[in-house]
């Protein structure tokens, strides 16, 4: 983790900050508040719950994504036809998780799930702008037969284009922003957990993610499982990656308008 040095009263104070903090020179000094940052790997109080977190969002009017509306004000019922991650049961507890349950604008869906997973919300805000330009209606990597695609604001990809079950979660994830979005926080929380660890070579090249973290740092865990949601494999400084980091450097959504 990095360290912020604060001066208080002549006394020298040590606060050890999320991997966010990490991130800090690449955004204004000025957030709103509350701001939701990367809390720790294995933090054991997340997720937090849907309704603190609904009560924690920094409510506001702005919509630069008007057509998004219809899904973001909808919230479904389960069961979702999420992948079967039996392997996995640190993943599969988060994925049990996922609910949706929440109704807002576009930015307040994503702080939303920033909130419940303890990811940097401006970085998923980044990553939204590389997947859809956070639009719902944006269908990614379609190919198959079928025509099989990702779908939605953070790009929930249903099968491969042998028809193969992936993610899951077809046609929720494209009619429920805030079930997309959730979807997204808790994998990538999953990902900075080490809950993909099997001993084996993947997901982490046969290592944990704190034996990782203890050669490269958090920051380079942490980006590099926001690449994963992308390439699926552990890929650090991948070309996703960098273009997220881009984004987020940016705040490109701050310019947008309606």
């Amino acid at each position: 983790m990095g360290k912020r040095i604060l001066y208080s009263c002549g006394m020298l104070l040590v606060v050890f900050a999320a991997v966010a903090a990490s991130i800090d020179a690449a955004t204004p000094a000025s957030r709103p508040s509350p701001y939701f940052g990367t809390e720790p790997s294995h933090a054991n109080f997340l997720p937090r719950s849907d309704a603190y977190c609904a009560s924690a969002v920094s409510r506001r009017d702005w919509e630069p994504r008007p057509e998004n509306h219809q899904a973001n004000y909808t919230v479904l019922n389960p069961p979702y036809g999420w992948a079967d991650k039996s392997p996995f049961p640190g993943w599969a507890a988060k994925q049990a998780r996922v609910t949706g349950n929440f109704t807002g604008t576009t930015s307040e869906i994503l702080q939303w799930a920033a909130c419940k997973w303890g990811i940097d919300e401006d970085t998923i805000r980044a990553a939204a702008v590389e997947e859809s330009n956070w639009r719902m209606s944006y269908l990614g990597d379609v190919c198959g037969p079928q025509g099989e695609a990702s779908y939605g604001i953070l790009q929930i990809k249903n099968k491969d284009c042998s028809g193969a079950l992936i993610h899951g979660g077809y046609p929720y994830t494209q009619k429920s922003t805030a079930l997309n979005a959730d979807w997204y926080a808790a994998r990538i929380r999953a990902c900075y957990d080490g809950d993909f660890y099997d001993g084996g070579r993947w997901l982490y090249g046969g290592l944990t993610v704190d034996e990782i973290a203890a050669q490269h740092g958090w920051d380079y865990v942490f980006w590099t499982c926001i690449g994963f949601h992308y390439s699926g494999d552990w890929s650090p400084g991948q070309r996703y990656e960098l273009q997220v980091r881009r984004h987020l450097a940016k705040r490109v959504w701050e310019g947008w308008r309606f």
